[in-house]
């Protein structure tokens, strides 16, 4: 994965990213209850699987805003914007109970 260095003293977000990551020293994580009747819909209609339909619109929507595709890198206090965020699905193995991560480059077309 390729990604540039963004200056934090220059980050217009630098106030928050500082309390975040210096006085809290947080993580985030967001949830949304979002109507998925048109994507299964759609999904069924065109005989897709409705997870990897889903897995497209959140890699399209991660990757629309430089703000989504942000990261820190913590051995080299470096805040950092990724050029694109690859999605990475999980199969579940029934017979070992384990699972193999797969990862998809993401095309927005």
């Amino acid at each position: 994965m390729n990604y540039k260095i963004i200056d934090k003293e220059k980050y217009y977000r630098k106030g928050v990213f500082r309390h975040f990551s210096e006085d809290c020293k947080c993580s985030t994580s967001m949830t949304a209850r979002i109507d998925v009747t048109y994507l299964v819909e759609y999904s069924k209609r065109n005989g897709t699987k409705f997870y990897i339909n889903f897995l497209y619109i959140l890699s399209k929507v991660l990757n629309s805003r430089e703000d989504y595709r942000m990261g820190y890198l913590w051995q080299t206090d470096e805040l950092i914007c990724y050029d694109v965020i690859n999605p990475t699905q999980y199969v579940f193995h029934e017979d070992t109970e384990t699972c193999t991560p797969v990862y998809t480059e993401y095309f927005e077309e």
